[in-house]
């Protein structure tokens, strides 16, 4: 039993230690505080290109391409930081600013029912979920064993409804941790950018053109091919553009 705890142990703990770098952003928040936002950019960057990826950073970056009117990459960045707190307040606030400045608007609608199970599907933290994960598996382990020395029937049948309780609530926040780490390090969407993008047929420039968009219109990705991916807008319309002029998340 030792043994699968430590297992599930380093599983959970993979997307913390991945992420987790030491990092000093006081310069970079300096000049933010100073508002001079090409330094901040510029300090905030250096770390990001030491591998550091948290909320915090990519947050303060999107903060930053803000104030230098860079919607493109402030965009880029204020998903970037979802990825870690997609229901953090002042980031969908931001986010929601962003998106009435960009040129293609995006009609984001969610039903009562959608809204309700984005909320608990986003309710806790990845690392927190881990957490919790771990806390439920090493209960039912105790529960398996009191159940297996417990001589009382009486004691057995009630040990067996906490176990069949802990088993479900188990399964269900494993499902979730998966499917958020899953959706975490999936690269399927990206940023336009450049400030004005023609779309094409093909994954070439001698294809008819189909549609035109701009800087901070978030895409989905469906394919590459060279130096040219395939797009899809949110309308569903779907188009080949230079690699080039996005950014994934």
């Amino acid at each position: 039993m030792k043994k699968n705890i430590f297992i599930l142990s380093i599983l959970l703990l993979i997307p913390l230690l991945l992420c987790a770098k030491e990092y000093d952003l006081t310069v970079a928040n300096n000049a933010f505080q100073e508002q001079n936002y090409q330094k901040a950019e510029e300090e905030y960057m250096k770390v990001a290109n030491e591998g550091v990826k948290n909320f915090e950073l990519f947050y303060n970056l999107g903060n930053t391409y803000f104030k230098l009117n860079d919607l493109g990459n402030a965009r880029l960045y204020y998903e970037k930081a979802a990825k870690f707190e997609p229901m953090n307040k002042e980031l969908n606030e931001n986010i929601a600013m962003l998106l009435a400045s960009i040129k293609d608007k995006e009609d984001i609608q969610r039903s009562f029912v959608e809204t309700i199970l984005r909320k608990v599907y986003f309710a806790f933290s990845i690392n927190l979920l881990g957490v919790f994960v771990l806390t439920f598996f090493i209960l039912m382990m105790a529960f398996i064993v009191l159940l297996i020395m417990s001589r009382s029937a009486v004691l057995k049948r009630i040990v067996k409804i906490f176990l069949v309780i802990l088993a479900v609530i188990f399964f269900l926040v494993t499902v979730t941790e998966v499917m958020r780490i899953r959706d975490f390090y999936t690269d399927d969407s990206a940023v336009i950018l450049d400030e004005t993008v023609i779309a094409y047929s093909g994954p070439s420039d001698d294809f008819p053109q189909v549609f035109t968009i701009h800087d901070g219109l978030k895409v989905s990705i469906e394919r590459f091919d060279n130096d040219w991916v395939l797009i899809k807008l949110p309308s569903g319309n779907g188009g080949w553009v230079l690699t080039s002029t996005l950014g994934i998340i």
